[in-house]
């Protein structure tokens, strides 16, 4: 649930904000399980060209728990940058109605370790979901999970420098 209220399609309560219209109307993601499904099918009938239809679906789980893991780690670094909003160490983003950093901001990141963050999200996250449902678990691993991970243990070093600073 961080994870899409960091993308401000969720409020705090974990209600669906305006930014999730605008998610339907670009068809960016599968919002129910037909669409997700006709998706999923379409992956299977082209892995299945070359490959058994058991080992596509055995290979799609490993995906969908690589992102899940994944998505764990964004969590994670996501309530670290709540935290530090909630402890006053740094100022909420004025221009954003939730107290949650917003992962569309992209590079106007007004700060280190929200850059990182946006990094983690925009780059990494999506290394370790375009290796792992490309058949390449090398990229996924090296180029996304393991930069994640690296992204994350910053995030929380970051935080407690931050924090340190701000006791002074």
């Amino acid at each position: 649930m961080e994870f899409l209220q960091g993308l401000g399609v969720l409020d705090p309560d974990g209600k669906p904000t305006g930014r999730l219209e605008v998610v339907k109307a670009t068809d960016v993601a599968r919002l129910t399980q037909e669409s997700w499904q006709k998706e999923r099918d379409k992956m299977l009938k082209t892995c299945n060209r070359c490959h058994s239809i058991n080992f596509a679906k055995a290979e799609l789980v490993k995906g969908d728990q690589m992102i899940k893991e994944a998505d764990r780690l964004m969590a994670e670094a996501i309530l670290t940058i709540v935290g530090l909003y909630k402890e006053g160490v740094l100022p909420k983003p004025k221009n954003y109605a939730y107290p949650f950093p917003d992962l569309l901001t992209f590079h106007d990141a007004p700060t280190v370790i929200k850059q990182k963050l946006f990094v983690m999200f925009l780059e990494h996250r999506m290394r370790t979901f375009h290796g792992s449902f490309h058949a390449n678990p090398d990229y996924a691993l090296w180029y996304g999970w393991s930069e994640m991970q690296r992204d994350l243990t910053e995030i929380k070093e970051k935080a407690a420098e931050l924090r340190e600073k701000h006791k002074r």
